[in-house]
């Protein structure tokens, strides 16, 4: 039966010095040295990693250096594990942290599909929309990009609502259903936009009852944007 490992706040510290890398890029490319460091020897690889979440400093620095970072261990093309990327600002004196989420496959694993259902908008960086292991969908933190345009819908809750209904087209294309879900979580600019986002949360799960659920108010997200909303599910 597959496995996963969680990997908390990794920063760009050199094993052998015990001291941050100074250099930005090479700092980031340091983080996932040791993750492929630490995969290796927990029996699986990098290739098996089904999420990060990056905290970031400066969301228009930073944000480029792990695009390119993961295109030079990935691949310009990928396939890439879901990712959320979001600005805070109580990282001291450093300027990113990732957490990583690293499948260890069975022995008869399938292996992880990649989730691009038709209908569904493009990713805007080194990230899949969703992907599914054996029995699990790790779905990227949703914003509420029109797949008809790759544009953000105009109006806070409509861009809310749309957020929703791209997470229901990913996991509805491999089969599952948001009473699936065992985690989700929120990201807000602003404290006011979570009522709105809860409210239509109790909507899409039909007054059903809602998975664990965590909330982060953050400094930015991607493209100025207010909402982002991440999942997973599990049958």
């Amino acid at each position: 039966m597959e496995s996963f490992i969680t990997l908390k706040s990794q920063r760009g510290i050199n094993p052998d010095t015990q001291n941050l890398v100074a250099e930005p890029t090479k700092r980031v490319m340091q983080i996932f040295r040791n993750l492929k460091r630490f995969a290796e020897e927990s029996n699986t690889n990098i290739k098996e990693v089904v999420r990060l979440v990056v905290f970031v400093a400066d969301m228009a620095r930073d944000r480029p250096i792990v695009n390119k970072t993961q295109k030079e261990l990935w691949g310009d093309d990928g396939p890439f594990p879901c990712r959320t990327i979001v600005e805070v600002d109580y990282l001291g004196d450093d300027f990113i942290e990732i957490d990583f989420t690293l499948r260890v496959p069975a022995i008869d694993s399938a292996p992880l599909k990649f989730l691009s259902p038709e209908g569904s908008f493009s990713p805007t960086g080194t990230w899949s929309l969703g992907l599914k292991s054996d029995d699990c969908v790790f779905v990227s933190g949703m914003r509420g990009i029109n797949p008809a345009d790759n544009k953000l819908v105009i109006g806070e809750a409509p861009r809310a609502r749309q957020a929703l209904e791209n997470l229901k087209l990913i996991i509805n294309s491999v089969g599952f259903n948001f009473s699936q879900a065992i985690s989700i979580v929120i990201y807000v600019t602003e404290e006011r936009f979570l009522e709105m986002v809860e409210m239509l949360i109790k909507k899409y799960w039909e007054n059903k009852p809602l998975p664990l659920m965590e909330v982060h108010i953050v400094t930015s997200l991607n493209d100025n944007d207010i909402i982002e909303i991440e999942s997973t599910f599990s049958r």
